[in-house]
């Protein structure tokens, strides 16, 4: 290639192809009226020499760059690529492309890659999971940005959201090993003091002991925060530790099916039986759930359409369409399969 294309701009693409710099920018702007023959002759061009916009000038220019920024929190979890794919999915489908930074529950993180986002004109925000920090949420918001919360309940009307009911999903799961027989039931979680989605579903899981008339036992709850980002191998490490104190309960709900991996492991370690010993009821319905031994039960929350319904919401408001809807709850399903039984006699 020649040397003076290394960096190509459009003028290079205006002198190869014999026109004027106004032509080129109405051929790549897609404005104007061009005729058939210039425009294939500034295409031929634009081919020869590999020219690509400058996204960031572009940007400057037009305050839009056809980019959304996605915040997460763990990017390895099966959950968040399930969502970002339902997302992904949308925003190519609408002409834009997505730019993903993952904070690892950093707040200075998040504060810092947000800032790296707007300065490159991004058009829209997603905040996937994270803390109850709603003040760099707000920032963003007061700046006119767009943005959607999904999987992080931010107490602040102004800010759009897609969720689940995390409270109510998990007394549903409460209740199912109740519906079993099971009066002693334990809880892995990790601590859940500046996060909206643990504390409800902790919320949840205390609600469907009390709805049960069953006493809660800190002794068999786990409250571990090695088990957030050490997920399945944090869990088994910590559940170990656990099981070595004896208070075994009869059953065990988890805050997420990545977790329940590890919990499942380190019973089974241990030579006990799932589910003819301990039941183990999941969260999520993650791909690899259902090719456990034995398949675990859990509850499945629509990871995709959550992502894709976020995108569409977000999207409108970046194009200024009209949003009747700006606070999404979708539902939860119990899937029953062979990790949950009556307790043993």
């Amino acid at each position: 290639m020649n040397k003076r294309f290394n960096n190509p701009s459009i003028k290079d693409i205006a002198r190869e192809a014999g026109v004027a710099i106004s032509t080129v920018s109405n051929v790549i702007n897609k404005k104007g009226i061009v005729g058939t023959e210039t425009e294939k002759k500034v295409l031929k061009a634009l081919e020869k020499i590999q020219y690509r916009p400058n996204i960031i000038a572009r940007g400057l220019r037009t305050r839009s760059t056809s980019t959304i920024a996605i915040i997460v929190q763990d990017i390895v979890n099966p959950y968040t690529s399930h969502v970002i794919k339902g997302m992904e999915e949308v925003a190519r489908k609408r002409g834009y492309t997505l730019l993903i930074a993952c904070t690892y529950y950093d707040i200075r993180e998040e504060k810092k890659q947000i800032d790296v986002f707007l300065d490159q004109f991004v058009d829209g925000f997603v905040f996937l999971g994270g803390y109850d920090n709603q003040g760099v949420v707000r920032r963003v918001y007061d700046r006119g940005i767009p943005l959607v919360s999904v999987d992080r309940e931010i107490d602040d009307p102004d800010i759009p959201y897609v969720l689940i009911d995390n409270l109510e999903a998990m007394k549903k799961a409460v209740d199912y090993l109740c519906s079993f027989g099971h009066k002693k039931i334990g809880y892995v979680t990790f601590r859940f003091e500046y996060q909206s989605t643990s504390r409800n579903r902790y919320l949840g899981y205390c609600k469907g002991l009390e709805e049960n008339h069953i006493d809660y036992d800190p002794e068999i709850v786990i409250i571990d925060d090695y088990m957030k980002l050490n997920e399945t191998e944090g869990t088994f490490e910590v559940v170990s530790k656990f099981l070595k104190k004896g208070a075994l309960p009869t059953a065990f709900a988890c805050i997420s099916d990545v977790n329940a991996f590890g919990l499942v492991k380190a019973l089974k370690a241990e030579g006990i039986k799932i589910p003819q010993e301990v039941s183990v009821i999941g969260f999520d319905n993650i791909s690899f759930s259902n090719f456990m031994e034995p398949p675990l039960t859990t509850i499945k929350q629509p990871k995709k359409l959550m992502g894709a319904t976020a995108m569409n919401l977000l999207l409108d408001m970046v194009e200024k369409k009209k949003v009747e809807n700006k606070n999404i709850k979708l539902p939860t399903v119990l899937l029953e399969r062979d990790s949950v039984g009556p307790p043993p006699k």
